[in-house]
């Protein structure tokens, strides 16, 4: 029996695949199927895909397709999985050797639908390695009973899948950044139980030319969408009010915060505050009073820095700032 397929989307990473292949094929879980996806790359990755499938041909599984983006390969994996659980892995990531052993034990264990894990964030033109801890429940339950869990980072890769949770409504959306905070969320609300594994098992390439490091303000847009589709799945599973004030404190930290931060640092000082103003429009909204937000204590100074001063539109001030601080 396969205990974990591991989806590997591959697009144009030569430079880091081999690492992360690396990574895998040493896992200290021996039941576990590799299912690298080459999504249309048109560098050197195959290469480095046939050279691993032909010296471990009863780990991986290579396939190519026509390029669709992140979300496609990632739908392509799940069709070709057969574990009991899935786990998906960036190409220019890499992760622990006994990272799907304690994620797979932690789910049999708990018997849980998701179960996960801290990160290490690797910026490499910093040479810099933080460690991202998530907020763990004291009881494993689901997101219904401890709704703060919700706050936790809503990547894909430092999640550990009960396969079956992915129904045909349940996929990733094609041709859209954001694809994680799209799904996550529905994810958690179909999960009954959700455990943690308190160690820094995924390590995290935050890169230059990476998706969510592109220079296109354009393509930015599209977490005003990703919360639209968030909000109003929440609101036609009649749960939008139990979850509003989580919802909300994401709104603050993806879209006041992360997103302002990362336009404000594109923009020409005289396209700022035009390039801001769907954004905060969106926030005020849907979300007017989120200045009373619960959660605020959790920012740190620098962060609490950042929205009194998108909040006032002092862009330029913190454009400065952005550049001193790094």
């Amino acid at each position: 029996m396969i205990k974990v397929s591991v989806i590997v989307p591959v697009y144009n990473v030569e430079k880091y695949l081999a690492k992360c292949l690396d990574s895998l094929v040493k896992q200290t879980l021996k039941d576990i199927e590799i299912i690298v996806v080459n999504d249309g790359s048109p560098d050197a990755s195959q290469k480095i895909i046939d050279r691993y499938a032909k010296k471990y041909p009863t780990k991986i599984k290579a396939y190519k397709k026509a390029n669709g983006g992140l979300s496609d390969a990632r739908n392509y994996g799940l069709k070709k999985a057969h574990g009991e659980y899935v786990w998906f892995v960036d190409s220019d990531d890499y992760v622990s050797k006994d990272a799907a052993q304690a994620l797979y034990e932690n789910a049999q264990a708990n018997n849980s639908d998701i179960v996960i894990c801290d990160i290490i964030d690797e910026y490499e033109d910093k040479n810099i390695q933080e460690v991202y801890h998530n907020y763990v429940p004291k009881v494993v339950g689901n997101i219904y009973e401890d709704k703060k869990q919700m706050l936790n980072r809503f990547a894909a890769w430092n999640k550990l899948y009960r396969r079956q949770l992915f129904t045909k409504d349940l996929q990733f959306d094609k041709g859209k950044i954001y694809e994680d905070l799209r799904l996550i969320p529905k994810l958690y609300l179909a999960a009954n139980k959700i455990s943690y594994v308190a160690k820094p098992l995924y390590h995290y390439n935050i890169r230059q030319g990476s998706i969510m490091t592109s220079s296109s303000i354009a393509k930015n847009m599209d977490i005003l969408e990703a919360f639209k589709v968030v909000i109003t799945y929440f609101q036609e599973h009649h749960v939008y009010a139990d979850f509003k004030e989580e919802i909300e404190y994401l709104a603050i930290e993806h879209i006041l915060i992360a997103c302002s931060l990362r336009l404000i640092t594109l923009s020409k000082r005289r396209d700022i505050a035009s390039n801001l103003e769907p954004y905060l429009t969106f926030v005020d909204q849907n979300f007017p009073n989120y200045m009373q937000n619960k959660y605020l204590t959790n920012l740190s100074r620098n962060r609490r820095l950042c929205l009194k001063l998108v909040k006032t539109k002092q862009f330029t001030l913190l454009k400065i700032l952005t550049k001193i601080r790094g």
